[in-house]
């Protein structure tokens, strides 16, 4: 008899436990390793976030759920991808965008599970200023032509022309927001006192008689390119004309200064002479 009471008793106990066990297993899906990239977002980036989410009830959906600045929610379905893992793409966002998401998983019972909020913002892709040309100097028509050798737009606020050897703070012409950008091969042409155009105005001073200097500088202060006639210890003295030409990057964008015919605002020609420097 006591045997029999004590098997009965052993089975209740196993029996409460296994029940314990199943009741324990009826939670939410853990969530874990929640990851996006690129890590530092431009505007030129889709973000991709990935999640490592594992049930042992098994797992039923993965959804990521993201807010812009606030607004409302925009849910996206993720997409399993080997082991545990979840992913799924936030499209690119405006400059200066604050991006909100979690990651919800939902299990065969149905308990769903959230993961912390997580947030990145957005910042505008580095410009290369390296393909922005000073690119035609013209003491004809007083006009400096700067080209975009590259494939992007370029912006032109905080762009400096520096004559002579003027310091920073004094710039024949600045461009400012207004200016907006140059386009991927494209051109501008800044005349000296432009009656027509404030925005590409320059100071005095382009001669095609003169020692002369101008230098292109970044937003960012960085030398862009110089451009010399004659003898730095004697700028702005007179020394031989070489008008009716103009001085030219020959082959356009990127070769040496020559002097070829004036091509304002289009491409320089393929060959040219020497600058004579006395």
């Amino acid at each position: 008899m006591k045997t029999k009471i004590i098997a009965t008793v052993l089975a209740l106990v196993l029996l409460g436990v296994s029940c314990v066990e199943d009741e324990m297993y009826r939670g939410p899906a853990n969530i874990s390793k929640v990851e996006f990239t690129p890590s530092a977002v431009t505007t030129d980036d889709d973000v991709t976030v990935v999640a490592t989410v594992t049930d042992l009830q098994g797992v039923t959906s993965v959804k990521l759920q993201y807010k812009v600045n606030g607004g409302s929610q925009t849910e996206v379905n993720m997409t399993k991808g080997s082991g545990d893992t979840y992913s799924g793409v936030i499209p690119k966002q405006a400059d200066k965008a604050v991006v909100t998401f979690v990651v919800v998983a939902n299990n065969m019972v149905g308990i769903p599970a959230t993961s912390k909020e997580q947030s990145y913002k957005v910042g505008a892709a580095p410009v290369n200023f390296a393909n922005l040309v000073l690119n035609e100097i013209d003491g004809n028509s007083k006009s400096i032509e700067l080209y975009n050798k590259g494939t992007v737009p370029i912006p032109l606020e905080g762009v400096k022309l520096i004559k002579d050897n003027n310091d920073d703070s004094s710039p024949w012409w600045q461009g400012v927001a207004e200016n907006g950008s140059i386009p991927a091969d494209g051109y501008i042409v800044i005349i000296q006192n432009n009656p027509d155009n404030p925005l590409l105005s320059g100071n005095a001073g382009i001669s095609a008689k003169k020692c002369l200097k101008f230098e292109l500088k970044s937003a960012a202060g960085v030398s862009l390119g110089v451009f010399l006639r004659g003898d730095e210890a004697n700028l702005g003295k007179n020394i031989s004309d070489t008008a009716p030409k103009s001085f030219q990057r020959i082959p356009n964008g990127t070769g040496d200064w020559k002097l070829a015919d004036p091509t304002n605002g289009s491409k320089n020609p393929d060959k040219g002479d020497p600058i004579p420097q006395v």
